[in-house]
């Protein structure tokens, strides 16, 4: 038998226990210490309800996840939205805000991960696999009494990922 690698850091052991933990409190800055990259999500870009498009002014890329995939607790994150089969003089990769969540203004059920490109509506991103990488955690999820109150919170969560992401 042969014996697996130990990661350890600092050192304490490092274990996908230890990870998961992290990214269920929505502590993706310290997953990411014991990862050495950015937690990372992927899958093929759904439709979702086009409220982000249509409603809010904010079109997301709905990812569609295996069902046992490791994603971070509910909340508004900075990050980088990618695609992982990059089309030759396209852009590959955009500053992205995500969120993680049930989308509770809206009554929602579902839990999705849903991620903005930043200041981007032209994309068209349906039935390509993408990754979403997380950087930090902006804000943990909240139920808005209306949708100009989730507009104007949108605006912030944009504005401070932008400033983490360290992007115009």
């Amino acid at each position: 038998m042969v014996d697996g690698v130990r990661l350890v850091v600092e050192g304490d052991t490092i274990t996908s226990t230890r990870v998961r933990a992290l990214l269920d409190e929505g502590d993706v800055a310290a997953a990411a210490e014991l990862l050495g990259r950015p937690h990372r999500v992927s899958g093929e870009i759904v439709h979702g309800a086009a409220r982000g498009r249509e409603l809010l002014g904010f079109p997301t890329a709905n990812a569609d996840l295996h069902p046992d995939t490791a994603v971070p607790g509910d909340g508004v994150y900075a990050g980088w939205l990618s695609r992982l089969e990059p089309v030759e003089g396209h852009e590959a990769r955009w500053p992205a805000a995500i969120s993680v969540g049930t989308n509770p203004t809206f009554d929602g059920a579902e839990r999705t991960v849903e991620a903005y490109a930043l200041d981007r509506d032209d994309l068209e991103l349906y039935g390509l696999r993408m990754a979403v990488d997380f950087t930090a955690r902006i804000r943990g999820q909240e139920r808005f009494e209306d949708i100009d109150a989730l507009i104007v919170a949108m605006r912030r969560d944009v504005d401070r990922c932008r400033e983490v992401l360290g992007v115009a």
